[in-house]
């Protein structure tokens, strides 16, 4: 009876030890296939790019010199992230001005294996996710419109989804105008009176160029071919700045309270500010509508001034602005025999 249990205990022993063996021997298996198949896919941190404008160079030189056979394999996310950036890198830009949004998708086909996609099935993804994006940019019909940004999504059975949002002005705010009949007529003017190739700071040729060509406008014009001799009587004046001028339509420029007068906050560091020409183009319509608008009967802009003025914040902050000082007057005509 003793022996009978000592070997039914020496077999149920050996079982055990062969059922250790089996499932260890398994167990390794599997894990050399799962290194195995993980030694193809390259693992990737995009935290760790230090250049991501090197980076993306280089990597699209790589991916389409790839060739079948030879090249690696990304996880479908690493795919798509790649993807992504190569086409913000290719076709956006967000240093644009803007006041609207517009949100589309391009859907395609890419060719997807056991959840990777390898470089060189990257790189004719890529081509093809450019040609339907250039198709896509034939059909912007707004104000400004532009590619802001772009994301692709790819799933297991390689569906992948672009997202493309665009960037534009709206036709109503850019078609606004204050002073001149229309748009037209204001490019016009600008191309008259401002060059592209002037620099104009906002407290230097900036302030004098506008204020020059304010004082060039209409005014002076009142009394031509009336004969006699005419003089204008004062009558009052106005100051127009940040703080009382509004521009409902929201022109864009980030001005300080949307203000139809030149006003920005900046730093210390951060007081040459520069005007774009649209922005000159902008202010003369806008000045010139302000002063106009805020006549009375009877009486003109005579003298049109712009002051130049910084207000100060703690912590190194301040408003840079224009004030545009505007003196009326009432347009008289001299007796020719005036009494003694």
């Amino acid at each position: 009876m003793k022996k009978f249990k000592l070997y039914a205990i020496f077999v149920m022993a050996m079982a055990i030890i062969v059922t250790v063996a089996v499932v260890s021997c398994k167990k390794e298996t599997t894990n050399a296939l799962i290194g195995n198949k993980n030694e193809s896919v390259q693992t990737f941190n995009p935290r760790e790019i230090e250049d991501m404008n090197a980076y993306l160079k280089d990597f699209k030189q790589k991916m389409q010199s790839a060739t079948k056979g030879e090249d690696e394999a990304l996880s479908i996310d690493d795919a798509a992230w790649h993807l992504a950036c190569l086409a913000n890198f290719d076709f956006c830009n967000i240093n644009v001005n803007y006041d609207d949004f517009l949100f589309d998708t391009i859907n395609m086909q890419v060719k997807v294996e056991d959840g990777t996609m390898l470089l060189s099935d990257l790189g004719t993804a890529y081509d093809e996710m450019c040609a339907k994006i250039q198709q896509f940019k034939k059909g912007f019909n707004h104000c400004d419109q532009n590619l802001y940004y772009i994301n692709v999504s790819i799933d297991a059975y390689g569906n992948a989804r672009i997202a493309l949002m665009t960037s534009f002005t709206s036709d109503t705010k850019y078609l606004h105008t204050w002073y001149f009949s229309d748009a037209w007529e204001e490019a016009e003017v600008c191309d008259e009176y401002f060059s592209e190739d002037s620099t104009y700071y906002w407290n230097g040729l900036a302030a004098t160029e506008l204020q020059r060509v304010l004082n060039l406008f209409e005014h002076h014009e009142n009394g031509v071919g009336m004969g006699g001799v005419m003089f204008f009587a004062p009558t009052r004046n106005h100051t127009f700045d940040y703080t009382n001028t509004y521009d409902p339509y929201i022109s864009g420029y980030n001005y300080i309270n949307e203000s139809r007068v030149f006003a920005k906050r900046c730093t210390d560091y951060n007081t040459n500010y520069v005007f774009q020409l649209f922005e000159m183009c902008y202010c003369l319509d806008s000045y010139l509508g302000l002063g106009y608008d805020y006549m009375y009967d009877n009486e003109f802009p005579v003298c049109w001034t712009i002051n130049c003025r910084t207000k100060y914040y703690p912590y190194n902050t301040k408003d840079i602005y224009h004030q545009l000082y505007v003196e009326y007057g009432a347009l008289i005509t001299q007796d020719p025999t005036p009494n003694d």
